[in-house]
């Protein structure tokens, strides 16, 4: 038999097939020895979705002992927000919740290099994008917006960095790619050690998923090369297709649900094309029971549509003993994704009026 590999690229489309592979595979700490020192783990944490880390155990040291940290992220704005998208923010408002400054890249340089996306379309999306994570409860009071293309301690940054690298040193990390993705690269770099670029030493986590992780090793290397802080990493799982593939892309449309669509066509696509495994028949379904841990509405659930664990184990058990039908479970996550896309929506709206002060350059 032919063993199945983890593909891991951060430009263009990872294949995981194992997590705790992963884990082996590149020297990642497990997470779930960690969870139990959080101050009220949120759902992320609390049902593994957050699997793995590089020195996470800073960043809680850092919250018990309200030592200042920072929390690094960014998007790159080439398409809207979907439910999977919602995972990294869940980790933002809670990080900020207990102490951390989030500083926000809008990533205009990298999608105009890996995506060709003009600088002018990216930020009409980027408005966008966030006024997601404002909804999902990122605050932007407590937060630093900025753009990749108009950060000069950022731009300047990814010049220095250069020197620290060589072509193959880049091949060898991410693949062999055109030069712009090299550069686009080397102002990630520049993104995550622009905190203690600008003041000094500071403990710093960036939330990610595993394709990330090349940036993460990357720039850890280049943090002690210049006396900073390597920045720890976390690593989230990926949420899958409605379809059943491995990962919600916005390449697939169909298979994912955009956070600023309508109830009505996100319940359309639960209904329609989630896949289920359920048996052929009823009765089928009864003796044998369900297949939640395979099922694309389960996952929906497990990833933050139902929000309380034991409503959750329940569910699992009823679809598993076989007293749960798929049709009356994609009825009960339309109804719970109709509420948690109505309350979005108004939140989005509210969100809207800081946009234009958040990024105040361009209109």
């Amino acid at each position: 038999m032919t063993e199945k590999k983890n593909v891991i690229t951060a430009f263009g489309m990872s294949d995981i097939k194992d997590y705790d592979k992963l884990i082996k595979e590149f020297g990642v700490s497990p997470m779930t020895s960690l969870v139990r020192y959080m101050p009220d783990p949120i759902a992320v944490y609390r049902r593994g979705i957050v699997f793995a880390h590089r020195d996470f155990d800073m960043i809680i040291d850092a919250m018990e002992k309200q030592i200042p940290f920072v929390v690094m992220t960014g998007i790159k704005p080439s398409n809207f927000f979907h439910f999977g998208s919602k995972i990294v923010v869940d980790q933002l408002a809670y990080l900020q919740k207990h102490g951390g400054k989030v500083v926000f890249a809008v990533a205009d340089v990298e999608s105009l290099a890996d995506n060709e996306m003009p600088l002018k379309e990216a930020d009409a999306i980027a408005r966008d994008n966030i006024m997601d994570c404002i909804a999902l409860g990122l605050d932007p009071k407590k937060t630093e917006f900025y753009r990749q293309s108009e950060d000069l301690t950022v731009l300047r940054a990814a010049q220095v960095f250069a020197s620290n690298v060589t072509n193959n040193m880049l091949k060898a990390i991410y693949g062999l790619h055109e030069l712009k993705i090299y550069n686009a690269a080397l102002v990630q770099m520049g993104d995550i050690l622009k905190p203690q670029l600008e003041n000094g030493k500071v403990r710093t986590v960036v939330p990610v998923g595993f394709d990330q992780d090349p940036h993460i090793r990357l720039v850890r290397d280049i943090a002690k090369k210049h006396k900073l802080v390597p920045p720890a990493g976390t690593y989230n799982k990926f949420m899958g297709s409605l379809t059943g593939s491995a990962k919600m892309s916005k390449r697939e449309p169909e298979g994912l649900i955009f956070l600023n669509e309508s109830a009505e066509l996100a319940c359309r696509k639960i209904k329609k094309k989630a896949f289920t495994g359920g048996r052929n028949t009823p009765e089928e379904q009864r003796q044998l029971g369900g297949q939640p841990d395979i099922c694309k509405v389960y996952e929906l659930y497990k990833f933050g549509l139902i929000e309380d664990d034991k409503e959750l184990t329940e569910l699992y058990k009823r679809c598993a003993g076989g007293k749960l039908m798929c049709g009356d479970c994609k009825n009960l996550a339309c109804k719970k994704m109709t509420a948690f896309l109505n309350q979005h929506h108004k939140k989005r709206k509210q969100a809207a009026l800081s946009v234009n002060r958040i990024l105040k350059t361009k209109a």
